[in-house]
């Protein structure tokens, strides 16, 4: 070992050892922390700091009000001065706020400290109050659950709207078809949600209705601009004369009357180009990549609370009421606010007293947040304080332990594993423990991990045979993807259902990827050494040259053709009542709040002990030591060209078969450039678990999906509770994709594998 490594390897241990010096001390802390949560005097302090809040809380609507009205009444002041239009806009500004900032610290100092006279009969209010909303509030809460799961579950399960909840279904038989659905909310205590449903069931029809009417037009447009041969010739016609010029050249426009307005609007655009010898104008196409099976969010726009809730918060009010007079009696200008001031005074009041939970750090957070931090003096800050970080002081603890642990064993670990594995799964850890933090479910997060793992490990699984015959990272496995997408359309086609729609989807994709996977293993012979930039580029041109395809296959199905046009294929296709989430429900059960998708995953176990099989067959053997040492191999009679062959035609079959597990776990096919970025992912999936572009086995397609799949759960979750709005899973997927593909790449040193 060098000296240079040996500095190296003391440095990191001297690092490990300060990072277990602060992981002990932060422990220590966390468990002073938690003693302190149990002494009587943290809770007569916390009991101060609500009554405290409570009053802010109150005064905040009041004190705002005065604020705005003092800003209000100074800029009728310069509107009213005869040199009010010389002063600029800024100047007028800055003057008015600073007459709203004086009147708000006037106010504060009036209403922000009141004299409580009868402090007990206030804080006895406060107490009821916070009685009835945390018995409100938790069945609210059981409510919510329920309705988000049935939510997300319509929403995953239901991708046609329109045929669901048409305009000639009455709300019943709509009703009737949610039920159909998703079983459970034909359940008696989902009863009070059946409107909500009804109505958001209408709701998405239309959207999904005006989606679809936008993409046929386009299509048409797109269709119009290069059916006909020579736009100049329709220049300055007029509307009628264009319209006939249009029906000669695509007499199929006749049924398209509907889009007439905006097909001849496109006509003029194209003739006027045309006609001063300029480019055809180009409409902008938002890039559409494959999906990556976001978290559904459930929006509660459309809930509905039961007469049990209902009853709950009728009594809210009135406790509320009895508060509200503690209140009034000690600031009496509360009795005078508006109606919508009301409103917020009760909303400012219930973020207070009932802030989602009795946890502790939850209180205090919410106490401090309204200004309750200054009835604590001296030491009770400081305990508080240390109380209230209790749970965050033990998951750094834990952090710093597990990253001073992986800079002690750096060498064998990163050694055994490899760094990109490394670095990942302690990044996985971690957002488990960031999960713990912001009071996300880690087994239900746990369960959606499994049910993208086997969404997307056979497409990862596919990558296997490719690397092991030695083309590298097979991005042109799309063209599987394309054979399997056929598949599914024929199983769509001939109205098929259940498992014999799943396995003839899946066997018919097989077989049509067979021809298409030898002719493109016969390319990749041709071009040895440039295998991933001819990959790439086949999958992308294959994607595209699909698009075309697409609208001209002789399909004539309703479920799946442009109803309007009455010819191409839809972009999104319902797999419900064919074979959506077929395997994920095969004796699925739930263990410690993890939901298990056994069907999934005992296929997925299933394809991966064919390939372990496969592997150590005679011809996996020399298909492996092809990838390994061509040359080699070649010398010891092994016909290079026939196993690489062997390896690029089992990929491309592999690939058909995942995309059809894909889309039933996912509930709908998507057609089109949906599966331009799925070999990205699948490649970045497998180099996480430790493959490299020579070298893969089936456990690194097992730990990669599950560390790359759980990275991505965890991280949109976290995202979403850190960045209002989230958005980062898409921007983390590219990252953690493009920079393991990368490493990937300058780790194989770029030469050939002699």
């Amino acid at each position: 070992m060098s000296e240079q490594a040996k500095r190296s390897g003391g440095g990191r241990r001297r690092a490990a050892i300060v990072l277990f010096v602060l992981a002990a001390l932060l422990l220590i802390g966390a468990i002073c922390g938690y003693v302190l949560r149990g002494a009587a005097s943290s809770g007569a302090n916390l009991a101060d700091m609500r009554t405290s809040a409570v009053l802010h809380a109150a005064s905040e609507g009041l004190v705002e009000n005065i604020a705005q009205q003092a800003r209000a009444d100074k800029l009728k002041e310069l509107r009213a001065d005869k040199d009010f239009r010389k002063r600029g806009l800024d100047e007028v500004n800055a003057i008015c706020d600073a007459a709203r900032d004086e009147a708000r610290a006037e106010a504060e100092k009036m209403y922000s400290n009141p004299v409580v006279e009868d402090r007990a009969a206030l804080e006895s209010a406060i107490q009821a109050f916070e009685g009835v909303l945390a018995t409100s509030g938790t069945l609210s809460e059981k409510e919510r659950s329920a309705y988000a799961a049935l939510y997300v579950s319509l929403i995953e399960n239901v991708s046609d709207w329109t045929d669901l909840a048409g305009e000639n279904v009455d709300d019943d038989a709509v009703f009737t078809a949610l039920c159909d659905a998703e079983p459970d909310l034909n359940l008696a205590q989902n009863a009070h949600l059946k409107d909500g449903f009804v109505r958001m069931a209408r709701d998405l029809a239309a959207a999904e209705q005006e989606k679809e009417t936008a993409e046929l037009q386009k299509r048409l447009i797109d269709q119009m601009k290069g059916d006909v041969a020579d736009w100049s010739a329709f220049a300055d016609l007029e509307d009628e004369a264009l319209w006939s010029g249009l029906l000669e050249e695509m007499p199929e426009l006749q049924n398209s009357e509907a889009f007439k307005p905006a097909l001849m609007d496109a006509a003029k655009a194209f003739a006027a180009a045309a006609a001063a010898g300029e480019a055809l104008p180009e409409e902008a196409e938002a890039e559409q990549g494959a999906e990556t099976f976001n978290e559904t969010q459930a929006d509660y726009s459309y809930f509905t609370p039961s007469e049990a809730l209902a009853k709950e918060q009728a009594d809210n009010a009135e406790a509320y009421e009895a508060l509200k007079a503690q209140l009034v009696a000690i600031i009496p200008d509360l009795a005078g606010l508006s109606d919508k001031l009301q409103d917020t005074l009760r909303a400012n009041v219930e973020a207070v007293v009932w802030p989602g939970s009795l946890d502790f750090t939850t209180r205090y957070d919410a106490y401090v947040a309204h200004g309750a931090a200054s009835v604590l003096t001296g030491g009770a800050a400081f305990t508080m304080k240390l109380a209230s970080l209790a749970e965050a002081l033990l998951l750094a603890s834990i952090a710093l332990l597990l990253l001073g642990l992986v800079m002690y064993a750096w060498e064998p670990l990163t050694k055994r594993f490899g760094v990109p594995r490394t670095i990942i799964a302690l990044f996985f850890i971690y957002l488990c423990l960031l999960s713990e933090l912001y009071n996300i479910s880690v087994p239900m997060m746990l369960g959606n991990v499994l049910e993208r793992m086997t969404m997307y490990g056979v497409l990862v699984l596919a990558m296997m045979p490719g690397i092991q015959c030695g083309i590298g990272l097979n991005m042109g496995m799309t063209i599987g993807c394309i054979s399997g997408l056929l598949g599914i359309v024929f199983s769509l086609q001939f109205n098929m259902t259940g498992f014999p729609a799943l396995i003839f989807a899946c066997l018919s994709g097989a077989l049509i990827s067979l021809p298409l996977g030898w002719a493109y293993s016969k390319l990749l012979n041709r071009m040895k050494g440039n295998e991933m930039t001819i990959s790439t580029y086949v999958g992308f041109s294959f994607v595209s040259l699909m698009c075309i395809g697409w609208m001209l296959l002789p399909f004539n199905n309703p479920r799946i053709i442009w109803l309007l046009s009455g010819r191409g294929l839809r972009v999104t296709h319902s797999l419900l009542g064919s074979f959506a989430h077929l395997l994920d429900n095969f004796l699925a059960f739930k263990v410690l709040g993890v939901e298990v998708p056994t069907g999934g995953l005992l296929f997925l176990g299933l394809c991966c002990l064919l390939m372990w099989l496969f592997s150590r067959s005679r011809t996996g053997i020399a298909m492996t030591a092809v990838g390994s040492n061509a040359r080699f191999a070649e010398a010891s009679g092994i016909n290079v060209n026939h196993m690489r062959t062997v390896g690029t035609v089992l990929s491309t079959m592999i690939a058909a078969i995942g995309i059809v597990i894909y889309s039933q776990a996912f509930g709908y096919a998507q057609l089109y450039t949906a599966p331009r970025q799925l070999g990205f992912i699948a490649a970045s999936a497998i180099l996480i678990g430790g493959a490299t572009v020579s070298k893969a086995r089936v456990s690194h397609v097992l730990l990669g999906v599950f560390l790359f799949e759980g990275v991505l759960v965890f991280g949109q979750q976290i995202a979403n509770s850190v960045v209002a709005g989230g958005g980062l899973s898409e921007v983390m997927r590219i990252m953690i994709s493009n920079g393991i593909i990368l490493y990937a790449l300058t780790q194989s040193g770029g030469g050939s594998r002699e």
